[in-house]
């Protein structure tokens, strides 16, 4: 009877622990399908597609490409910060709720990394680019089994080292061989890669929240994680939202670096978490470079021109490059991306819709990952001409039609309107620049004057 009581009373220990409220199912650690979306911080292999093929009826006559650097390390700033997360390592308390084998992991943590790393590309964007143009290579056989030509073959990147390395990798695994000469740099007047005119940042670390995106930083999403997360390390009180925020930095770029690892500081988070700051995230890019930016349509004219007009040049039976290949930053991927009206839903977001929003169109994850792209190809087929545009290797069908190959003649009538026209650059910005330091040189003269004036009347 005694021995059936004990047992009895040890299942009931056991049932209630399985269920006590905050205390995991399984360890992060253990978790066979952790989540891998983190918006601009998404690995690209997480998310890429298959869809670039060439049909058996057309031939492939020029590829276009707009590509983001790969995956790459923080800021200086911003790995100065991680370094702070050491100090938390060892507040986890008795109290909390993860399992062991996380907070050992925790624990165990190491950032090893320097100032040195500062926004330079790592291993895996450099296998991010190598391992795209092979596959364009392998696809389109027809544009690129042939000796590099500085005549077939157009590259242009960014002046930012990233960019640049990603543009390297690249060639040398489409073309088997190292660039013999530096790969061409966008000037200051380059309109197709050059946005720093119009206050487009390449990089985000280091900027505040603004507007809707601060807004929900501010809300109830964020405070219930902070306040879950501060429960799970068994805190008494909770942690700030700069410390979670960092927790979660460290959690993302980890995953980013090495695929299959199960980063330390991802433990901390739920799947709900994720979700939380990878809206976060959505929200920051869509009013900085999306939908939620009335200039954003603009920004992303001139390169949509060029794109155009080469493919034009085709359909008119003028020769051009094989291959045009442009290396940048989100603000230039998602510029095209919002040209071409990709990822724009019906509703916009909003710091107070999440919960309607969880089927939107427009996630970072998605479109705009580490090595993010878009891609044109144009094709003469049998029965015309015609285009396949994809983003990150997604087929996207043009003119609201359901084929992932479109006939050419309607896309250019729908762009050309656009980009033959006069606006179709970022002369807008230089303006405004100008009215602004017009208007502040009329402030000072103005402050002046009236100093002038108050110590004239002082002095009689």
């Amino acid at each position: 009877m005694t021995v059936t009581c004990s047992l009895l009373l040890i299942h009931s220990l056991v049932l209630a622990a399985a269920v006590r409220p905050g205390v995991p199912s399984t360890c992060y650690q253990a978790t066979p399908n952790p989540s891998v979306l983190f918006g601009t911080k998404t690995t690209y292999g997480a998310v890429s597609g298959n869809d670039l093929h060439s049909p058996s009826e057309c031939r492939p006559m020029q590829l276009w490409l707009m590509s983001r650097h790969g995956t790459r390390y923080p800021s200086r700033e911003k790995i100065e910060e991680l370094k702070e997360l050491d100090r938390f390592k060892a507040m986890i308390t008795a109290d909390t709720t993860m399992c062991q084998e996380d907070v050992e992991a925790i624990r165990n943590w190491n950032l090893n990394l320097t100032a040195d790393n500062h926004y330079m590309l790592q291993r895996q964007g450099v296998e991010e680019l190598k391992s795209l143009a092979a596959r364009l290579k392998r696809r389109l056989p027809q544009l690129f089994n042939t000796e590099y030509d500085e005549t077939k073959f157009k590259f242009l990147t960014s002046a930012k080292p990233r960019a640049m390395d990603s543009a390297k990798a690249f060639f040398q695994s489409m073309f088997n061989k190292k660039p013999e000469k530096d790969i061409p740099i966008a000037e200051h007047s380059d309109d197709r890669l050059f946005l720093s005119k119009c206050k487009q940042k390449d990089d985000d670390d280091n900027e505040k929240e603004q507007g809707e995106a601060k807004k929900f930083e501010e809300g109830p999403y964020m405070r219930s994680i902070v306040s879950r997360v501060s429960a799970a390390m068994g805190l008494k009180q909770n942690l700030s939202y700069e410390n979670v925020s960092l927790m979660f930095e460290s959690c993302k770029y980890e995953k980013a670096w090495y695929i299959q690892s199960r980063p330390a500081w991802c433990a901390v988070f739920t799947k709900d978490d994720f979700e939380i700051f990878e809206y976060l995230e959505d929200l920051k890019y869509y009013y900085a470079n999306g939908y939620g930016n009335p200039n954003s349509e603009k920004i992303g004219c001139p390169i949509l021109k060029d794109l155009i007009e080469n493919f034009k040049n085709l359909a008119r039976d003028k020769t051009g490059p094989l291959g045009i290949f442009y290396f940048g930053h989100s603000p230039n991927v998602l510029s095209v991306v919002t040209r071409l009206g990709i990822g724009k839903g019906d509703t916009p977001l909003l710091s107070t819709n999440f919960e309607n929003m969880k089927t939107r169109k427009w996630r970072t994850s998605y479109i705009d990952p580490f090595a993010s792209n878009v891609i044109a190809v144009f094709f003469r087929c049998k029965d015309g001409n015609k285009a396949m545009f994809l983003l990150n290797e997604h087929a996207v069908p043009m003119n609201n039609g359901s084929s992932q190959l479109s006939p050419w003649q309607p896309i250019e009538a729908q762009f050309d309107s656009i980009t033959s026209n006069n606006s179709c650059n970022l002369d807008y910005c230089k303006s405004s620049a100008l009215s602004f330091s017009s208007m502040t040189s009329t402030i000072v003269i103005a402050i002046v004057m009236l100093t002038y004036i108050s110590y004239s009347i002082i002095q009689n």
